[in-house]
């Protein structure tokens, strides 16, 4: 699986600059997608109207206005679904983001397709009802630029808070912090079945007991963060602030489960750690106490 998305990015990175990089006149245009969303989701993105939206897979769309229409329409039979057009603008001068026109490699060629990579990102634009219709809505998409200042100060702090990881771990954060837990469980899963050394082992398993405790199935969490902390363990001297976080984390675990005693016991071999390891002032030693 990781070496189809590997493969795919590649591919579309090498038409792009076929397509676009190598033409810089080439003008804005406009693609679309038709799907459905729930209503949840709607609601959400109706609030963000003018924010950021990313899509956590490759996507697929036509410059066909009329195909994905029909696709929007279609969802109007189920009642769970809000039917949305998305109306995506590109300026190939000013974005980075691969896409590329897979027209000539692909099975349906009628549909003229426009492929994103993964977690492409957009900015939300107008949002408005289509002949009136309640249950069918054109979304306006901009592809955001490398300046754009939000977007910026986005990847700014995701890069803070997964600063020192390697690109494919940086990416498990990342959908965590996202809230995509499927796609960080299915990325942990292609590293586990990877060659890697105990650091890199420790660290995945982490952040499975991460996603596990995020998703409330503590005893699955509890699990996860015992193996990753008797990896660690094994290197103490070098891992102590990691060991740390494994007796943090496991607390966090056991304080969601109801018992305390055991929590607070996590909790300050967590603190003790801290103390002897990081200066008196540092943020871990605050939530130590915190969570104390």
């Amino acid at each position: 699986m990781g070496f189809l998305i590997r493969d795919l990015h590649k591919h579309i990175v090498e038409l792009h600059q076929k397509q676009y990089i190598e033409h810089t006149h080439m003008k804005s245009f406009t693609v679309f997608r038709g799907q459905g969303l729930p209503k949840a989701d709607f609601d959400r993105m109706m609030k963000t109207q003018g924010g950021l939206l990313s899509f956590n897979n490759f996507l697929s769309t036509t410059m066909d206005h009329q195909v994905s229409l029909a696709f929007a329409e279609s969802n109007q039979s189920n009642p769970d679904l809000i039917g949305i057009l998305f109306a995506i603008t590109i300026n190939p001068s000013i974005s980075n983001t691969a896409f590329a026109n897979v027209h000539e490699v692909s099975y349906f060629k009628v549909e003229k397709e426009i492929l994103f990579s993964m977690h492409s990102i957009f900015r939300i634009g107008s949002m408005k009802q289509i002949n009136g219709n309640n249950r069918l809505w054109q979304v306006d998409l901009t592809l955001t630029s490398d300046s754009d200042p939000d977007l910026y100060a986005l990847t700014e702090q995701m890069r803070k808070e997964t600063e020192g990881s390697t690109g494919w771990l940086r990416l498990v954060k990342l959908m965590i912090k996202l809230g995509q837990y499927k796609v960080a469980e299915d990325l942990c899963g292609i590293l586990l079945a990877q060659k890697m050394n105990d650091d890199e082992t420790g660290n995945v398993l982490f952040q499975l007991g991460l996603i596990k405790l995020r998703q409330e199935e503590h005893l699955e969490a509890l699990t996860f963060y015992e193996k990753s902390l008797e990896i660690r363990q094994k290197h103490l001297s070098s891992q102590r602030p990691a060991v740390a976080e494994c007796y943090n984390d496991i607390g966090l675990v056991y304080k969601k489960m109801g018992q305390y005693s055991n929590a607070l016991s996590y909790y300050q071999k967590a603190l003790k750690i801290r103390q002897e390891t990081l200066p008196p002032d540092h943020s871990d030693i605050a939530e130590s106490y915190n969570n104390i």
